[in-house]
């Protein structure tokens, strides 16, 4: 298999945004470009040279019409936890399965491929305290799940790894779907309509950071990113200086890396 440089992964990349906005076109399903990617195309109406995924946001009713009528073909696969309980996160990815996707020192239970991340919209609690909690309680079970698909502990000080080596054998007795149902469980609730406050419950990696005003998804409106038009927030400045705060300037150059720990290859 040959390895991927960066800028092949992001044409895959953007190939995949490409196949995914012509089946929401065409299938009426709303989405936004989201975290990075919206960054990318408002800063540079392309990808964060540095950056390495695209991400978007699909609103709940939305997402779950997508996972329902989607239908995989030879190249692109789209993966849930709805449709295959092997597969070890509460948020879908569609996948180019003409590659290979390698994430160090975890096991994500199947194979996949150079992907974008689709995560669902869904409604906070109203009261923001409410919020808060939801927000605690599934960064509680999002670590965990994490945990159960370490494949050992990671940390570099001895006892901290031991720590963690206890903790992570506790987690791995429930599995990676107990996590996976307690987090789609709390994330989409009934009654709770997203009047005040909305976000990527998910996987809110940004903490409390990710409780959104609704009105930043009221309306969408097509961006340029890599030469294309995509749909993302109309009131995308708010939902950006929610994540990152000032978020125009370049961080500092020691700051300019991935998040990420992967490796890519084409098959």
């Amino acid at each position: 298999m040959k390895e991927l440089s960066l800028q092949e992964l992001k044409q895959i990349e953007l190939d995949i945004l490409k196949v995914f906005h012509s089946f929401c076109v065409e299938n009426g399903i709303r989405y936004f470009l989201s975290h990075g990617t919206l960054l990318g195309a408002i800063r540079y109406k392309r990808f964060i040279p540095w950056d390495d995924d695209v991400d978007v946001l699909v609103p709940r009713e939305d997402y779950e019409k997508l996972i329902s009528m989607y239908k995989d073909g030879e190249r692109y696969r789209l993966f849930c936890f709805e449709k295959d309980q092997s597969y070890r996160y509460p948020y879908a990815k569609l996948c180019d399965m003409t590659t290979r996707k390698e994430e160090f020192g975890y096991d994500n239970g199947i194979e996949l491929g150079v992907d974008m991340d689709i995560f669902p919209l869904d409604a906070w609690d109203d009261d923001l305290e409410k919020a808060k909690q939801e927000e605690r309680r599934l960064s509680q079970a999002r670590f965990r799940l994490g945990l159960t698909k370490l494949k050992k502990p990671d940390s570099l000080h001895p006892v901290k790894r031991f720590v963690k080596g206890i903790v992570m054998g506790y987690c791995k007795l429930f599995g990676s779907k107990h996590y996976i149902r307690k987090i789609m469980k709390e994330s989409h609730k009934e009654g709770q309509k997203g009047n005040v406050y909305m976000g990527n419950k998910a996987w809110c990696v940004y903490g409390q950071r990710d409780i959104m005003p609704a009105k930043v998804f009221a309306e969408a409106a097509l961006i340029e990113f890599e030469g294309e038009k995509f749909f993302a927030p109309k009131d995308y400045d708010t939902y950006l200086t929610c994540l990152y705060g000032d978020y125009l300037p370049e961080p500092p150059k020691e700051k300019q890396k991935t998040h990420h720990s992967f490796r890519a290859y084409r098959l």
